[in-house]
């Protein structure tokens, strides 16, 4: 999906608010699930469900879906930031032919993991918020390559889910 050369430059435009949003998003996710997660300990408001489900289960989910998350990160960010090319080029092999945004998810997925430790309630909220940026983002971006590519972008997104994997 994402096109790449020696400058790091791509075939398609990437959202003008995309690096300010995610710094935004990621560090409100993180301030509302630490206080939140602390307030546990204090108020026991929003994370009213951790009583009821004991930490050691939860952690398994936490664990799996970090380690997920941080899997795709790693492997889309390989092929988008680190491989150079001398032309930019389409990419949809790796995770690219699982989910046309498998860094964007990887994000997403990785937060989720700390929503696992704590079950906030209110970092959840912020968490569907930050789903739904990407998800505008993502849109933004797929409208320039289909722009740019034309029937090729259409037939990957016939074929490959944009965030959720086909088994």
């Amino acid at each position: 999906m994402i096109v790449i050369s020696k400058k790091r430059s791509g075939l398609g435009s990437e959202h003008p608010l995309c690096d300010r949003v995610q710094l935004i998003m990621m560090i409100l996710f993180f301030i509302v699930w630490g206080i939140d997660s602390l307030s546990f300990f204090i108020f026991k408001y929003s994370t009213v469900f951790i009583n009821i489900i004991s930490l050691p289960i939860l952690s398994l989910p936490a664990f799996f879906t970090m380690v997920f998350g941080l899997y795709l990160i790693a492997k889309s960010h390989n092929v988008v930031l680190v491989k150079k090319t001398e032309k930019p080029r389409f990419i949809d092999s790796g995770v690219y032919s699982f989910v046309r945004h498998p860094m964007y998810l990887g994000i997403l997925i990785f937060c989720l993991s700390f929503f696992f430790l704590s079950l906030s309630i209110l970092s959840l909220v912020i968490w569907i918020i930050f789903f739904i940026f990407y998800g505008r983002m993502a849109t933004f971006e797929e409208k320039d390559l289909v722009r740019k590519l034309g029937k090729k972008y259409i037939n990957y997104q016939n074929k490959v889910p944009k965030w959720f994997p086909r088994l």
